[in-house]
């Protein structure tokens, strides 16, 4: 152990998290990270450690510097970076450091695996869309119409692939591009991302390699259809407009919003006409792929109506694009052309929120050295997202404000600089009072229709591009 304590017993309860988050029992939300959700949750999993009274590492304090990683970037998010961050919160309380060898964290955090992980950040998205009274998409939310429906949750579906460090271990869970030559690429990750709408909620998301048997975007969807719920409606782009998805989400009552797909008719000769640029057609159901089993494939149903509605978009200064919605919303009057087209084109968020996790948490390149870890890693950015998305729904419900105008950013900074020391100050309402100010003093601009190139002015500054495997000049003699 790299530390001992001279005192009394050490703080080991899961009241970190709630200090860290700047949260109390009154507030609007409360986080599931409480003593007894996660003493349950770590005891399904068989997680047990730390137990003696000498103990440092407990299940407590390693998840609460495992989450401190995330808020910090570069030269700040190693383990060693975390192990000081322990030792600052030691030196608080009064207890005497002795080291800050980084090898019983390493060891703790191993036993906190990215199941665990996942599974509290579904439940803090679960808490949080039933304590929130969400108040719709306001004007200045940019998405519209979409928040005419109340039948159940928006969900947006897309997909993302993150690369993680280069060892063998890794490379034999999700090899590299199989285009690149071997010792020039990294492991790959592809993954799926249920989005709620509404809120920026992760609902639950899956992974896997990047190439290969079943590993497509489609094949994980499919893995993470049990997460929506009777009357949900789900938003995707036209690659997940199938049969097969279509008819397993309407097996679960759910509805679909979906570009069709360009290898469909948009108009279909047979089709049932109701108004201009709106008819049902009848989908037949495909032979049976070979992916997907006989008791599946008799499930099915033999054919299925789906609306296709011919929609518009002009912007000025650019080109009319015209695209047809696939839908399940049968009812051309309750769901007309204009509010299927504004939640289309909402779509466009989930965009950003996974831009959000990957770029402003750091997940885009992971640093773990085996698929074990990697889960770990991956799972700890989802969570603290998630953590961050419910402080600004409190944020909001308090200030009377759209979710989707608060800054992710500016909440990360400010209790990422709080992380620690709200850990070991009981600090007073002034505090929460200036995180809500902060929350809802940086607004996110409203700006529709953006169009820029994603191009830097300023060229970065970077060594030589690897273009053969680092072995090979190693080998070459020194002059």
């Amino acid at each position: 152990m790299p530390f001992y304590s001279q005192t009394s017993q050490p703080r080991t309860r899961l009241s970190l998290f709630h200090r860290s988050l700047v949260q109390k029992e009154e507030l609007p939300l409360r986080s599931l990270l409480s003593d007894r959700r996660i003493t349950e949750v770590l005891a399904n999993e068989g997680i047990e450690f730390g137990q003696d009274d000498e103990a440092v590492y407990t299940p407590a304090v390693a998840l609460w510097a495992l989450l401190s990683q995330v808020f910090f970037k570069a030269e700040q998010r190693s383990c060693l970076a975390a192990v000081v961050r322990v030792a600052a919160l030691w030196l608080s309380l009064g207890r005497t450091v002795s080291s800050t060898n980084t090898g019983a964290y390493c060891r703790a955090r191993r036993q906190i695996s990215g199941a665990v992980l996942r599974r509290i950040s579904r439940e803090v998205a679960a808490s949080a869309e039933a304590q929130a009274h969400l108040q719709g998409f306001s004007a200045d939310a940019g998405i519209g119409p979409a928040s005419e429906y109340r039948g159940g949750r928006l969900i947006m579906v897309d997909g993302f692939t993150i690369t993680a460090a280069d060892t063998p271990e890794n490379q034999a869970a999700y090899p590299q591009n199989p285009a690149q030559q071997p010792g020039l690429g990294f492991p790959i990750l592809r993954g799926v991302a249920l989005v709620c709408m509404r809120s920026g909620l992760l609902l639950d998301a899956e992974t896997g390699p990047y190439s290969g048997k079943e590993t497509g975007e489609t094949a994980l969807f499919w893995k993470l259809l049990d997460t929506l719920r009777p009357g949900d409606v789900v938003v995707a782009d036209s690659y997940y407009c199938t049969y097969w998805l279509l008819a397993a989400c309407r097996s679960r009552d759910v509805h679909v919003v979906m570009r069709n797909h360009h290898l469909r008719d948009d108009g279909p000769a047979d089709a049932r006409h109701l108004i201009k640029g709106q008819c049902i057609a009848t989908w037949v159901r495909p032979p049976r792929p070979a992916w997907m089993d006989e008791a599946t494939y008799a499930t099915m149903p033999a054919a299925m109506e789906v609306r296709l509605v011919e929609s518009v978009n002009e912007q000025a200064g650019q080109r009319t694009e015209r695209i047809t919605i696939a839908t399940t919303l049968l009812d051309h009057k309750l769901y007309d052309d204009r509010w299927l087209a504004g939640l289309y084109r909402g779509r466009w968020r989930v965009e950003l929120d996974i831009r959000a996790i990957k770029v402003t948490l750091g997940m885009d390149i992971l640093r773990a050295k085996t698929p074990e870890m990697v889960q770990t890693e991956l799972w700890s950015c989802l969570l603290v997202y998630n953590l961050l998305r419910e402080s600004m729904l409190a944020a909001a419900e308090a200030g009377g404000r759209s979710c989707r105008s608060l800054s992710l950013t500016a909440t990360l900074q400010m209790l990422g600089n709080l992380w620690v020391a709200n850990a070991v100050h009981d600090f007073d309402a002034g505090l929460r009072k200036l995180l809500l100010v902060h929350q809802l003093t940086i607004r996110v601009g409203r700006r529709p229709n953006r169009n820029e190139p994603r191009e830097n002015k300023r060229r970065p500054k970077m060594l030589k591009l690897m273009t053969r495997p680092r072995h090979e000049p190693r080998a070459r003699p020194i002059p």
